[in-house]
């Protein structure tokens, strides 16, 4: 194994310099914008025109794909619009980038499902993370299921809520060098939670395909596992390289609190983001992040295995993929409206279980 140089490469202080981290919409961008919001109040998407936005947009999928992985951005008018009519805009923006993916949503086991599954309302629901409600834990660093993550905040906690984001090249490296046998052993198959049959699958948290890197990361997942029947034992290199992700994360990453107007987009595969709890409050400081999950047009080639496959379904550069429940028949760029088979429900009750619930309550 060799240290991987490349911008995907950086520390805290270098991610600052990026053209795109803190990058301010100019008042051409932020009138397109504010053209777009209105005829969507007019219900007039004919007239939606992309001109100088669109060519920003082009850079940044450039970014994301073969830059620093992550790009913030400034300035969106949110608080002249209503939060649908912003739901709305944040996932016509992120489809001039690539094909948003469906997200997980509350009563899977109703007939009557969310049909905004391409948007999530990020905000407090309940004071843990059970039965499907969204709280205000903290979370470690982590990935999730999709190629792209895209945040746009709508309004911010008074205390709390802060954003941590933290190069998973940069960790890569970091162990390399420090702990080597334990940064070696991440390129192996380890056992975590997931929703198809048997409950659990194998699957790398780091790899290296065709020259670019990937990775999967869920600390959680892979220590929920350890609770299922059948599932493989983690190795004690594998639990020190899931801590030692954590504490070198934290040395070489960045901590910021998005504002009202911010846009914060993460490359799954190249960055690893965490957040901090924060307080409940109401009116002006009833968080709300909106959340789109896209697969970019641009996108990497995965490795073609099975493990690959089945958390992706495709991995062919630029398909869409990943996404909540990758394996149903629609793919992940539909939503799911009908009604989940016996088993499909059965395996998914499980996995909530385990998720949600606790892992002591699987049988």
């Amino acid at each position: 194994m060799n240290l991987l140089n490349n911008p995907a490469a950086w520390k805290g202080d270098e991610l600052l310099k990026s053209k795109y981290w803190n990058y301010h919409l100019s008042p051409k961008e932020i009138g397109e914008i504010e053209s777009i919001l209105d005829n969507l109040k007019t219900s007039n998407k004919e007239a939606i025109k992309f001109n100088q936005l669109q060519k920003t947009l082009i850079d940044i999928s450039e970014e994301l794909e073969n830059g620093r992985g992550t790009v913030l951005l400034k300035g969106i008018p949110v608080d002249r619009y209503s939060d649908t009519e912003l739901a709305e805009f944040h996932l016509i923006l992120c489809q001039q980038m690539g094909i948003p993916i469906r997200q997980s949503g509350l009563n899977w086991d109703s007939h009557k499902r969310e049909k905004t599954q391409f948007v999530t309302y990020i905000r407090a629901e309940a004071s843990s993370s059970e039965n499907g409600k969204q709280s205000t834990d903290a979370f470690g660093f982590h990935t999730d299921r999709y190629d792209v993550l895209s945040l746009l905040c709508v309004r911010q906690a008074r205390i709390g809520g802060e954003n941590r984001l933290a190069s998973a090249i940069t960790i890569y490296n970091e162990m390399l060098q420090s702990h080597p046998e334990i940064a070696e052993s991440l390129f192996q198959e380890i056992p975590w939670v997931y929703e198809g049959e048997g409950g659990w699958i194998n699957y790398p948290i780091w790899q290296i395909h065709k020259g670019k890197f990937t990775t999967q990361l869920s600390g959680t997942y892979a220590r929920l596992s350890q609770f299922i029947e059948g599932a493989p034992r983690l190795s004690e290199q594998h639990k020190q390289g899931l801590d030692l992700l954590q504490t070198i994360g934290s040395e070489v990453g960045t901590t910021f609190k998005l504002k009202p107007g911010d846009w914060l987009m993460v490359n799954n595969h190249l960055v690893y983001h965490a957040r901090a709890s924060w307080e409940v409050e109401l009116g002006d400081y009833d968080r709300l992040l909106l959340r789109v999950c896209f697969s970019p047009r641009n996108s990497r080639e995965l490795p073609n295995t099975n493990p690959f496959k089945c958390i992706w379904r495709s991995v062919e550069a630029g398909q869409p993929r990943g996404g909540y429940l990758p394996n149903y028949h629609l793919p992940p760029d539909q939503p799911i409206n009908s009604t989940l088979s016996e088993k499909e429900a059965y395996w998914l009750d499980r996995y909530l279980k385990v998720r949600w619930v606790g892992a002591e309550q699987i049988k």
